[in-house]
């Protein structure tokens, strides 16, 4: 960790990846193209406060491994080794760590919507811009509504003021705190949980 990454847009992509998949890929390449990022890193989370059932932490960063990043991506393991739990604390000592890097932290439309039960949620909101992407769940029976519950959301509609219009997501990283923007790729149908469930199903 010790490279300054002075002026460089960074976007951080965290989550527990219990297994990363083609889908958080999809997620990921949505926010290098559309966000004006100079890369994206993956912080894989040691341990969710909000998830009990937890694959061991190195067995998820091979999964990640496994999906063969593409250039201008990379893992870090700066909740690792910061020693923090909790997204606020990350970002915290993101920005003290790295002063004159511009981040954009990248969630999912289900993140969004969760995001009040996280610790201090109105914190992470106001500490770096948000993109906010679209990853809604195709399979038979799943939620088709999850993108306008997301839309509605209370973290939604409590910085409605502060939602950057799509068409101009290309800039999020130029913006102080609070700012954010709701970004729609192409539907991906993949789902940890989908293939959690299909590996111990029986055959």
């Amino acid at each position: 960790m010790g490279l300054s990454y002075e002026g460089q847009n960074i976007g951080l992509f965290g989550g527990s990846f219990n297994p990363a998949h083609a889908g958080h890929l999809h997620v990921a390449e949505c926010g290098l193209q559309r966000l004006g990022l100079d890369q994206i890193w993956w912080m894989v989370s040691p341990g969710n406060p909000l998830k009990t059932d937890q694959t061991p932490y190195a067995k998820r960063v091979d999964s990640v491994e496994a999906l063969n990043l593409p250039p201008r991506m990379r893992i870090s393991h700066m909740e690792r080794d910061f020693g923090t739990r909790y997204t606020v604390e990350t970002l915290r000592r993101a920005k003290k760590r790295w002063p004159r890097t511009r981040f954009v932290f990248l969630m999912g439309a289900d993140n969004l919507q969760q995001l009040p039960k996280w610790k201090n949620w109105r914190e992470i909101m106001e500490t770096v811009p948000i993109a906010v992407i679209a990853r809604n769940d195709t399979r038979p029976g799943a939620k088709t509504s999850d993108t306008i519950k997301a839309r509605l959301s209370q973290a939604a509609r409590q910085y409605s003021y502060a939602r950057i219009p799509e068409s101009q997501a290309h800039t999020l990283a130029n913006y102080e705190a609070p700012a954010w923007t709701y970004l729609t790729p192409p539907l991906n149908a993949l789902s940890s949980t989908a293939i959690r469930q299909k590996r111990t199903s029986p055959r």
